[in-house]
């Protein structure tokens, strides 16, 4: 007999991924659909990583409260995944004191702990490197940094642990309702559930469509960055916001949870891709220099960009108003990191009628950094499995222990992409031009797999086309 789940989610992004888990842990039967094939391959991948403080959005907002709420709750959720997170602090600089004196304002309305206005005298004993023209500035103690895609996948794994289920590369192509009971059918595979959570971002309205629920106007702002070496990496000791404007928070300096220096992003109006422009990098580096003196954009590796999916001013997420059993989560743009976990608990609880309690509580085993770990720990290590003695990634310095690990967790990466956001290799300085091979080797070992079948991130988007000297 078909299974029919309590809950099905549409969309592996962080929001999606933190409702699974919370319900999985509440001891609820309930499964994941993502049309890639991994989670974390939307926003979620191009996030910046910052766990906002909270006191850009407005008050009385959905923003505003889940922001103040969710970052409250992300130091015992990354003790519970056993994520690394810093609590670095936040600065907004500027020319213009009322702005200032207004985020603040606006900040203790939401509720924000340890926010301070500071003078240009006392901004510039803490940050020399600033720009001339900067008179002024906020800070907010409260501000801190992870990494986005491995608390993304880590959430997914703990709802595997835990009873649920993630069904990748599936892409709804029909749903229909019977007796209550929603049928949601991929290309060769039909799955059952009495309620649907729609999560699926960028396309919300697609999943929409075939449910026959809401379906809401749509804009997309892109951001562009530049990813610069470790070399720079204590360039800035907090992260950097300039005054926001209307197109949002602004071009920002930031460390990253790994050591490496976010630049950007920029803000405009454009379509779904996530391709980088001259005309977008070009902005970075004008803007960024009217903040700081001290970035050199010659350090970098990398620049990419991601896409915001904006649906009015704020948050959607509500009961549909037009089909029984359907949530709408849309429009989680900044900062919908910073909200997630607020966001799945008023979920579950508020919209599902829950009880919040967990009844299940089997935890992931951590990901782990052996670089990061002491000569004698790494050496143990090494004595029990030679394979953490072998480098594959020498940039990140990351072993084959490590990837096969990482192969063979809860939700094995199928991908060059998915090892990468799991342990890095292919993230540093040279970018996979050395180790990306013997990457794809293992992955085909591994999942027991051709090269041939192995993918970069997308389907169809193969790592090898044919043999070199082919048809020459």
């Amino acid at each position: 007999m078909q299974k029919i789940y309590d809950v099905a989610i549409i969309g592996g992004g962080v929001v999606g991924c933190s409702i699974f888990s919370e319900l999985s842990l509440c001891g609820k039967s309930v499964i994941l659909i993502e049309k890639e094939l991994d989670v974390a391959t939307g926003m979620s991948k191009a996030n910046s990583g910052l766990i906002h403080a909270g006191f850009d959005a407005m008050p009385g907002t959905k923003k505003a409260l889940f922001n103040v709420q969710g970052s409250k709750m992300y130091p015992s959720l990354c003790k519970r995944l056993g994520l690394p997170i810093k609590s670095c602090g936040a600065y907004v600089v500027g020319n213009d004191i009322g702005v200032v004196k207004e985020l603040y304002n606006r900040g203790i309305k939401n509720g924000v702990e340890e926010l301070y206005v500071l003078n240009e005298k006392e901004l510039r004993a803490r940050l020399p490197m600033l720009a001339e023209e900067i008179t002024c500035g906020l800070y907010s103690n409260t501000a801190s940094i992870i990494d986005p895609y491995l608390l993304t996948i880590c959430l997914a794994e703990e709802g595997v642990i835990n009873g649920g289920k993630v069904e990748l590369g599936f892409e709804a192509q029909k749903i229909d309702q019977d007796s209550q009971k929603y049928k949601i059918y991929g290309k060769n595979k039909v799955i059952f559930a009495n309620k649907i959570i729609n999560c699926a971002g960028a396309g919300f309205n697609e999943v929409s469509k075939l449910i026959g629920a809401e379906e809401y106007e749509t804009k997309y702002r892109r951001g562009e960055y530049y990813v610069l070496d470790h070399s720079e990496a204590n360039i800035v000791p907090s992260t950097i916001f300039p005054l926001p404007s209307k197109d949002g928070k602004g071009v920002l300096v930031t460390p990253t949870i790994d050591g490496n220096i976010l630049v950007g992003p920029t803000s405009y109006v454009s379509d779904e891709s996530t391709k980088t422009t001259d005309f977008g990098l070009s902005d970075i580096r004008s803007k960024v220099s009217k903040m700081l003196t001290n970035v050199n954009l010659g350090k970098t590796i990398r620049v990419f960009s991601g896409v915001r999916v904006i649906v009015g001013d704020d948050f959607v997420i509500e009961k549909s108003k037009i089909k029984n059993g359907v949530i709408n989560v849309a429009g989680i743009c900044s900062p919908g990191l910073s909200s997630a976990p607020a966001i799945s608990k008023y979920v579950v609880k508020e919209l599902l009628g829950y009880n919040i309690k967990h009844i299940n509580t089997n935890k992931i085993v951590p990901y782990f950094r052996l670089k990061d770990l002491s000569f004698n720990v790494q050496n143990k290590y090494i004595k029990s499995n030679p394979d953490y003695g072998k480098i594959v990634c020498k940039c990140e310095a990351i072993s084959l222990g490590e990837i096969k690990d990482a192969i063979n967790r809860p939700i094995r990466p199928t991908t060059m992409d998915g090892v990468k956001r799991r342990v890095r290799a292919g993230m540093g300085r040279c970018q996979g031009g050395f180790c990306s091979d013997k990457v794809a080797k293992i992955l085909a070992s591994e999942n027991k797999v051709k090269m041939e079948d192995i993918v970069k991130e997308h389907k169809g988007g193969y790592y090898l086309c044919g043999d070199i000297g082919e048809d020459l």
